[in-house]
């Protein structure tokens, strides 16, 4: 019997930095390629920023070097946090459905910057008794360690709880802890395999 939900964050109740090009574009004069283009050549750098080992400015500076964009530090961050305020539709709303009637958790690979930010802005995620973000760790999804460590960490049985995530790498992960997972795709989706799996709404 499930008792757990594990919920991924970006992309899942809220936009995370995945798709910040297109806001960027929108309010500068970088084309979302070119703005995709560097963020894959500092990618070593988020990740490194996601696993708390670097500041928002430190990879905000790196994004910025070398290029000829006429944008300064303090615009890039407040362009990302427009994106972080976009809300997935449909989500939170199935979140108040369960949270009376399970344990439910939050679990992202997030920027420590861009959490306090997310917390501060939005009270429904105060749903969430447990949350859990990489940088608090230094552990990303794709890392082997992460879900054992999130099962011990809860004092939660992996046959017992779900994890909903929209990468299926990550769900492949938690999978390999004896998770079972949904690959989310949008709220009306998440809905249907909840119910199929008995999962009371």
């Amino acid at each position: 019997m499930i008792k757990n939900i594990i919920f991924d964050l970006s992309e899942v109740i809220i936009s995370g930095y995945h798709g910040v090009e297109y806001m960027i574009e929108q309010n500068t004069n970088i084309k979302s390629e070119e703005f995709l283009v560097k963020k894959r050549e500092v990618e070593d750098i988020f990740l490194e920023t996601m696993r708390g080992k670097r500041t928002e400015d430190e990879y905000i500076e790196a994004l910025l070097k070398d290029t000829n964009w006429n944008i300064n530090k303090d615009i890039i961050k407040q362009l990302i946090r427009k994106n972080l305020d976009i809300k997935v539709k449909g989500t939170i709303e199935l979140i108040n459905k369960l949270k009376n009637k399970y344990n439910l958790i939050l679990l992202s690979d997030h920027v420590k910057e861009w959490v306090e930010y997310i917390l501060s802005t939005n009270k429904d995620l105060e749903v969430f008794k447990h949350k859990h973000f990489s940088y608090q760790y230094g552990l990303l999804k794709d890392d082997k360690e992460t879900f054992k460590y999130i099962l011990e960490k809860e004092k939660i049985l992996a046959s017992e709880t779900v994890f909903i995530d929209d990468h299926k790498s990550n769900i492949e992960m938690a999978n390999k802890e004896g998770i079972q997972g949904i690959v989310f795709e949008n709220a009306k989706q998440l809905e249907r395999q909840l119910k199929e799996m008995n999962i009371i709404l």
